[in-house]
C-alpha cells in the first residue's frame, strides 16, 4: 500500500482502533451525545438500489470497512475487489466474505488515492461514507480511471450543511478523525470534474427528528419507528421543500464516466 502522509497514516491508525473496538466516548457527556445519535435508512439498501443490476459485474468497493456491502454485492452475483486503509478492516472483511471463492471477492490494503488497478477494469465503484475522508482531488481522478467508460460510481456521504448534525459532531470527536468533513456541494463538484455527468439526492433530513425523540422518551425503539414514520413522508415532503434539501443529513451521489 502506497499511503501518501500523515492524513493517510492517521485514517489507517484510527480505523485499525476503532475496528479492534478500541474507540470510546471519553465522557459520559459525549457518551449521552452519541446516545441522540438519529436512527438513519440502510445506506447499503440505498446503495444497491442505486446500482441496479450488479450480478456479473465486476465492481470496486472503496472503503469496505468490514465487508457488508462486500457480502450483499457478492450475493446478488457481481464480483468484488474491495479495499480499505485499515489493516483491521481487511481482515474482518476477508472473514465475512470466506464463504465467496478469490476469484468472485477479493479485499486487499490499499488508498483510495492510489488505486493498483489498472485503466477501465471496472463496472462500477462504490462506497458508503468514504469520500468525506479521501483527499478528493487525488481520489477524483483514480475512481473515474479505473472506471470502464460508460461506468458509474454511486456513494453515501454525510452532507455538511446541516446545524444540529455539525453541533453532534463536534461534541463527539472521540469517535472520528480529525481530518474527516461532511462533503459540501463544491466537494462534489470537485470529484465531478472527472466524470462526464453527476447527479445526486439529499436525504435524512426529517429523521434527524428521530433525536428529539429519543430526547424526549429515552426510549431506543420509539427512536427508530419515528424515523421510519418520518422517513415515509420524507421524499414528498423534500420534493415540495427543494430550499430545505441541503441540509439533509445525508446524500446519495451518482458520478457517471
Amino acid at each position: 500500500m502506497n499511503v501518501s502522509g500523515d492524513h493517510f497514516l492517521g485514517e489507517a491508525r484510527f480505523h485499525d482502533r476503532y475496528f479492534r473496538g478500541e474507540i470510546h466516548p471519553k465522557s459520559w457527556f459525549e457518551k449521552w451525545v452519541l446516545s441522540l445519535y438519529p436512527a438513519m435508512p440502510d445506506a447499503i439498501d440505498k446503495l444497491l438500489r442505486t446500482l441496479g443490476q450488479t450480478s456479473g459485474k465486476y465492481i470496486c468497493e472503496i472503503g469496505c470497512g468490514g465487508g457488508e456491502l462486500t457480502y450483499a454485492l457478492a450475493a446478488r452475483g457481481a464480483r468484488v475487489s474491495a479495499i480499505d486503509i485499515s489493516e483491521e478492516a481487511v481482515r474482518l472483511a476477508q472473514n465475512r466474505n470466506r464463504e465467496f471463492t478469490a476469484g468472485q471477492v477479493n479485499v486487499q490494503l490499499m488508498d483510495a488515492c492510489d488505486l493498483r488497478y489498472n485503466n477501465g477494469t471496472f463496472d462500477m465503484v462504490a462506497g458508503a461514507a468514504i469520500l468525506h475522508h479521501l483527499d478528493l482531488k487525488k481520489a477524483g481522478p483514480e475512481l473515474s480511471r479505473v472506471l470502464k467508460q460508460g461506468g458509474k460510481a454511486v456513494f453515501i456521504e454525510p452532507l455538511a450543511y446541516n446545524p444540529v448534525s455539525n453541533l453532534w459532531r463536534r461534541l463527539s470527536p472521540s469517535i472520528r478523525t480529525e481530518t474527516e468533513n461532511p462533503l459540501a456541494y463544491s466537494d462534489i463538484l470537485e470529484v465531478a470534474k472527472n466524470f462526464s455527468s453527476v447527479a445526486w439526492q439529499e436525504y435524512a433530513l426529517l429523521t434527524l427528528l428521530s433525536s428529539f425523540v429519543f430526547l424526549l422518551t429515552h426510549n431506543y425503539k420509539a427512536k427508530v419507528r419515528s424515523a421510519q414514520y418520518l422517513g415515509r413522508f420524507e421524499p414528498a415532503f423534500l420534493r415540495i421543500c427543494k430550499p430545505l434539501r441541503r441540509y439533509s443529513g445525508a446524500i446519495l451521489i451518482e458520478f457517471t464516466k
